[in-house]
């Protein structure tokens, strides 16, 4: 019998989907149980019911578009921790204690019982891991993804301290790429940094021939047909991307562009598209089924991605699983990927005529899915969690 049979796993996190989700349904068979604690807005369900602009920019932490049940296994138990706060970065110092006494809370309320934690991003899930370690005494995992590492720590003298505190006191700190290691690092925080990768599901992401996955979504076009995917907020510079394909279409018409996803942006984006006089190569779906997604890459010729900080896309991830090339931006774990020009192009963030130009040579250039599908192997998630188990196994 393996170790972790009798073992019950605490999960700490802010939503529960793509990169949270995926790995803990596949390690869920190697545990007796898995709690997840989602750290939950109430206010951001009057998104859904109230139109005005504050409360429709709360819509993307709404239960509907942050937790995600399909299928999941019987022995991962999702528990919603609601917290009441305003969105201001004012009020961001005070979430972290706000979400422990929440928390904490429930575990006693509950009698949940556990044997380790493991804290996705720093904070306020990091913070809350600190203070559960120390009253119960219970090892500490805790992983840094993207904006508590490149961001957050490097606000003020305060943040820096905060985050470098709560990094040191996890037992095992894990991030996702070496630029958010170089960034661990810049905040004096010098123990071992272990990078785990994020993946994608192959249960999820496979490789579809083009005109099946078009007759699946009843996509009558023969343009050639660009994917993209993601909120549409600043930090994905969705108005570099237009302002590129208005350059594309000088040189070529013969292309048509799709968003999925949604975001505070999307009147800018649309009036954007409107301005360029790009409405017939442009075209925004809204949200999609994650499950639904598999279907858009089979029927697309490449994923593009303009965004101007990251830690490292799952959408890059299930690019390559469904042998498709990823034409994006030179930032957070995305070269360390991408650092073969047969699986990408890449482009300083905010350079609409280098990404311009990366867009005209992907849409000439004859991708090699069977390349790409067999590079992609090594980023399923059922390979990248075996590194996950084995750290667990080592604290136990």
């Amino acid at each position: 019998m393996d170790m972790l049979d009798k073992t019950n796993l605490l999960v700490l996190s802010h939503t529960y989907n793509s990169f949270i989700k995926d790995p803990i349904e596949i390690i869920s068979k190697d545990f007796n149980k898995i709690y997840v604690l989602v750290r939950y807005k109430p206010i951001a369900e009057l998104g859904n019911i109230i139109p005005l602009k504050f409360f429709k920019s709360r819509k993307k932490h709404s239960r509907r578009y942050s937790i995600d049940l399909t299928n999941k296994p019987d022995n991962v138990e999702i528990i919603l921790v609601p917290l009441w706060y305003l969105p201001f970065k004012f009020f961001n110092k005070f979430i972290g204690p706000l979400h422990a006494k929440a928390v904490l809370r429930i575990l006693k309320r509950r009698k949940i019982k556990f044997d380790i934690i493991h804290a996705h991003f720093g904070w306020s899930a990091g913070y809350v891991g600190m203070i559960i370690k120390e009253k119960y005494k219970k090892p500490l995992v805790i992983t840094g993804h993207g904006y508590d590492v490149y961001d957050l720590p490097f606000r003020s003298d305060y943040w820096k301290a905060m985050m470098r505190e709560i990094f040191i006191r996890a037992d095992r700190l894990l991030t996702v790429s070496k630029k958010n290691r170089d960034y661990i690092k810049k905040i004096d925080v010098k123990k071992k940094v272990a990078i785990i990768n994020n993946g994608y599901s192959n249960s999820l992401f496979w490789y579809i021939e083009k005109e099946k996955a078009k007759n699946i979504l009843n996509l009558v076009d023969n343009r050639k047909l660009i994917l993209t995917i993601g909120n549409l907020e600043n930090v994905k510079g969705y108005d570099i991307l237009i302002k590129a394909l208005k350059i594309v279409s000088i040189i070529r018409k013969d292309f048509l562009c799709l968003h999925i996803g949604d975001g505070t942006k999307v009147n800018y984006i649309k009036k954007l598209i409107s301005e360029y006089d790009l409405n017939e190569n442009v075209k925004l779906l809204g949200r999609k089924p994650h499950n639904e997604l598999v279907y858009w890459f089979g029927a697309c010729d490449f994923l593009v991605s303009s965004s101007l900080f990251e830690g490292n896309p799952t959408v890059m991830f299930e690019a390559l699983g469904c042998g498709k090339p990823f034409i994006g931006t030179e930032v957070g774990g995305i070269p360390e990927v991408i650092y073969f020009q047969n699986y990408g192009l890449l482009s300083q963030p905010g350079n609409e005529k280098a990404l311009a130009n990366n867009i005209i040579k992907a849409l000439n250039l004859d991708w090699n899915s069977k390349e790409i599908l067999e590079y992609s192997k090594q980023y399923r998630w059922e390979n990248i969690t075996r590194e996950i188990v084995e750290i667990y196994k080592k604290l136990l």
